[in-house]
């Protein structure tokens, strides 16, 4: 991954290009190539020619034409990009009519649906797909909708002419467009707009149904989610995968992004040709026929203002598409008098200098039929004159502006019911007045970190269905009245940190999702909590200052997904807890005041997720344990608890259980229920040469499947290839991974290692070399799950690379590495304090003089290591942290007694003892109790 933004509109993009991939030894991936012309190809060829011995790139391509031609030219046959043998091509092969018949079925028919009559009909329709799966899945979709002789029979006997000349796509998308001929008629102008976002565009759910709304494609919102999904049913929409890893619970109705398959773009960018008409400001010549378009986009506007003149005057949507900042002229859209759909994302600064401030042109105050208006990332201040007069618009969107206020007189857009404000960093006050917005039902505040407080009358907002405070940081609180928001189904308050407190009355009676994470300063939940009769996710995770449920908490009937964990106050559960019957996933990571689980908890039989880990006083659990059906139980870093029950072992359900740092006896007993139930899913490889074969057996791991992988001797893979061959970022099984060299080779093999981006255990033993591979030093964004991890006998190391930066790292273990003298601010990067650091241990760190546990070593700073539980230091004999040490409820040292400071621990150390951190002591080892 280059960690570098390459501005692809400079002309100098060759020279760029060459000095990020000169150093480097590359993958590069260029997926569905379709550019025909041996000149453009050739040139293309140019720019990735760089790079050390052993880079490599792979192409696919629905054309053979396009593999002719990247064979042929002079740097193939200067062998300065050399393709592979015509024999080492990966042809892939069409399916056969049956197998695509066997995609159709899983979509047209339920489990229990009665095929006959029409079995023999879907088995000749299967035969039109031309053995394509994107074919049999859209065409599975429709017909599920159409489950009738007659329909499929139509279907049979459709004969599509798209009058396209013949080339390699004429059939196959003749044969899509079978699917789309038949498609429900609703949705149809749906699909075909989407011509007008460029191939591969990642749209936004929300933004997209409030375009189809403005341009009176559909009627409503709940219209739109069944467009979507019914297009993502028939394969026409896809979620991108980004969105699909981490994704938030509370989102998880809807998603959030949105992509389109290129062959569906081209579907629908040939229906819509006579409607849509791309404008690319540096072929105006071009645009003679353009009047009589109803949807453009225009692209390569370079501050000419003469490029608006040729704009059609009947267009109904205008997208403006990487124009990198520029200024646009007054008189922009004075020509656009129709225009529904107005979007102006696309002239954000992508990376390019922006003007300091931008105006939006005074002629948008002409666009009197305009219904949506994104002007995302533009650095406005203020909004034109009389933008009120835009009686019609329904959707503003004007997130990462610079907006300080807004102007009383928006609230005279009586029709708006989307507002998105996210990112406007510099918006300290909301309009008196914004009640008055009668029809919004949608509004986004998230990222307004200067916004102190909402007005009164936000509580008018009677048709408010989703609100977005998310990061709001200087909000200390919410209206009285704020309960009387009676549609509200979405209410998303986290990191708000310093709100200290929710209204006496929250009855929303159709609220579904509640986010309080990271809410530090917020005290218990209303006693009328309970009332909450929909609520069906929940997350007060880092809710610091949370010490009890109220008692009417359990009659959340309807909650499914809860996250408790570091509510470090947190003493006890409801007793009725047990009444929640329809919770599926329970978080209660370091609650590490929770002393017992409530008897009827077991009780719970949909829950299917526990998480327990780091519950430092939790000492047992119920005797009916073994009566839930859990899939995934972590228990790591229950250090005082010495036995679990045996009826853990009869959890037939379990697929995972965790258990690390935890007493001997019960790592035993969690050991020996693993193996019981069949959970090892531990694979111990010895790597070591294959001489017959040229190389190391780590080969042998590519077709590998475990939860936990330890790789032993891998100083003995000799060819650094065979490590790529394992494709270990593929393996997102693996959960717990050791990478153990016995102190001799390291980067080159390190370097294709890298491990799947769902690990949550990482060990590194033995490695030699001092410098790191560069997903090292971003592990934060390549391993963003990990929460232990442990570096060992590492001889030549002398700088830790951001581990501090990881944003779920509970435990942290350096071993022997000797040439560690000092851990600075680059331990913690840019993600500011170890908040989630629960467990620090420190064994023969004998040269390590300094730790800092604030950003420079001073005092006065914030304190990084805030919140530990166990603090384990043996034969660091050297060692002081500056200015203090962390505060710990457990001390473990060992001929480390310098670490203790004779002045004292100071105002910073004192300011972060929580009422949990008491000064709790272990002794063992030579342990010597902390000074209070």
């Amino acid at each position: 991954m280059l960690n570098s933004t390459i501005n692809l509109d400079s002309c100098d993009l060759q020279f760029h290009l060459k000095k990020e991939l000169a150093t480097r030894r590359y993958l590069i991936v260029l997926d569905d190539l379709w550019e025909e012309d041996g000149n453009n190809l050739e040139r293309l060829k140019e720019m990735l020619q760089h790079g050390r011995k052993g880079s490599r790139i792979i192409v696919t391509t629905r054309n053979r034409s396009v593999v002719q031609q990247l064979r042929t030219g002079f740097l193939a046959n200067q062998r300065k990009i050399c393709p592979v043998p015509e024999s080492d091509m990966i042809d892939l092969v069409v399916l056969e009519p049956a197998e695509c018949w066997e995609l159709m079925k899983q979509r047209a028919f339920g489990p229990d649906d009665d095929h006959s009559g029409l079995e023999e009909i879907g088995k000749q329709i299967a035969g039109k797909c031309g053995g394509l799966p994107l074919v049999a899945n859209a065409l599975g979709q429709v017909m599920s909708e159409l489950r009738t002789v007659g329909a499929w029979e139509d279907i049979r006997d459709t004969k599509v002419d798209l009058g396209l000349r013949e080339g390699h796509q004429k059939e196959t998308l003749e044969r899509l467009m079978l699917s789309y001929h038949h498609m429900k008629l609703e949705f149809k102008m749906c699909f075909i707009y989407l011509a007008t976002f460029p191939k591969g565009f990642v749209m936004d759910n929300n933004h997209l149904i409030q375009q189809w709304n403005a341009l009176g494609y559909i009627n409503s919102r709940h219209d739109g989610q069944r467009c979507i999904n019914y297009l993502l049913g028939m394969s026409f929409l896809r979620i991108p995968g980004s969105a699909l890893v981490g994704s938030s619970p509370l989102h998880f109705k809807a998603p959030p992004e949105l992509v389109m398959h290129d062959l569906v773009h081209d579907l629908a960018s040939t229906i819509f040709a006579d409607e849509f008409i791309d404008l690319d400001a540096t072929r105006s010549t071009s645009w003679n026929k353009a009047r009589y378009y109803r949807h453009a986009q225009l692209t390569n506007f370079k501050n000419d203002p003469k490029v608006f003149k040729y704009i059609p005057g009947k267009l109904r949507s205008l997208h403006l598409r990487d124009l990198g900042g520029m200024k646009l002229p007054k008189k922009a859209f004075s020509r656009c008098k129709y225009i529904r759909v107005l979007d102006l994302s696309g002239h954000s600064m992508n990376g390019q200098l922006a003007p300091s401030i931008m105006v939006l042109p005074s002629s948008i105050n002409k666009l009197k039929l305009i219904r949506y208006l994104d002007a995302t990332g533009l650095p406005i201040t203020s909004l034109p004159k009389n933008f009120h007069a835009l009686q019609n618009m329904e959707t503003l969107i004007l997130s990462n502006s610079l907006l300080e206020t807004l102007p009383d007189s928006i609230c005279r857009l009586t029709k708006l019911c989307y507002l998105d404000l996210s990112g406007g960093c510099n918006l300290s006050k909301l309009p008196g007045s914004l009640g008055k917005l009668s029809q919004l039902f949608f509004l986004n505040l998230c990222g307004c970190s200067t916004l102190q407080e909402l007005p009164e009358s936000i509580c008018e907002l009677t048709c408010l269905h989703h609100l977005d405070m998310s990061d709001c940081s200087a909000l200390q609180k919410l209206p009285e009245n704020f309960g009387s928001l009676l549609k509200l189904s979405f209410l998303n308050l986290s990191s708000c940190s310093k709100l200290t407190k929710l209204p006496d009355s929250v009855s929303f009676p159709h609220l579904e999702r509640l986010s309080l994470s990271n809410c530090h300063e917020l005290g218990n939940l209303p006693i009328d909590f309970g009332h909450l009769q929909k609520l069906e996710f929940l997350n007060l995770f880092g809710c610091y200052k949370v010490s009890m449920l109220p008692g009417s908490f359990c009659q959340l009937n309807h909650l499914k997904y809860l996250d408790l964990s570091d509510c470090h106050n947190l003493e006890e559960l409801p007793k009725c807890f047990g009444n929640l019957f329809e919770l599926e996933y329970l978080n209660l990571t370091s609650c590490s005041k929770l002393r017992q689980l409530p008897e009827l908890l077991c009780k719970l039989f949909k829950l299917r997720f526990l998480y327990l880990s780091y519950c430092l006083q939790l000492r047992g659990l119920p005797s009916s344990f073994g009566d839930l059906k859990l899939q995934i139980l972590h228990m790591s870093g229950l250090i005082f608890m010495d036995d679990c029950p045996d009826s853990i072992g009869d959890m037939t359900s379990l697929t995972q259980l965790v258990s690390d740092i935890a007493t001997s006896h019960l790592l035993e007993k969690t050991q020996a229920i693993r193996k019981h139930l069949n959970l090892m899913g531990t694979v111990v490889h010895h790597v070591h040469e294959i001489e017959s074969r040229g190389c190391s057996s780590i080969v042998d791991l590519m077709g590998l499947t475990c939860s936990e992988l330890i790789l032993i001797g891998l100083q003995n893979v000799r060819h650094p290839e065979d490590a790529d061959r394992v494709s270990l970022r593929d393996k997102s099984d693996i959960r717990v991974l050791k990478l153990d060299w016995q102190n001799e080779g390291g980067r080159s093999v390190l370097d294709r290692l890298v491990p799947p981006r769902t690990l949550e255990n990482f060990w590194l033993v033995g490695y030699s070399s001092k410098d790191f591979p560069n997903w090292i030093f971003h592990t934060s964004s390549y391993l963003p799950f990990v929460s232990e991890l442990t570096l060992s006998c590492l001889e030549a190391c002398d700088c830790l690379p951001p581990f501090g930066a990881l944003p779920n790292l509970r435990k942290l273990s350096l071993e022997y590495i000797p040439n560690i003298r000092k851990i600075g601010k680059e331990f913690y990067g840019e993600g500011g304090p170890c908040m989630k650091l629960r467990v620090l241990v420190l064994t023969l760190m004998e040269n390590l003089m300094e730790w800092w546990t604030t950003e420079s070593g001073e005092e006065t700073e914030e304190f990084l290591i805030p919140i530990l539980h166990h603090l384990q230091i043996v034969d660091c004999p050297k060692l002081k942290f500056l200015p203090y040490p962390p505060r710990s409820m457990i001390w473990v040292m060992g001929n480390s007694e310098t670490i203790l400071p004779e002045q004292g621990f100071g105002k910073t150390w004192r300011h972060y003892q929580y009422g949990w951190a008491t000064s709790v002591l272990y002794k063992y080892l030579r342990s010597k109790i902390a000074p209070t």
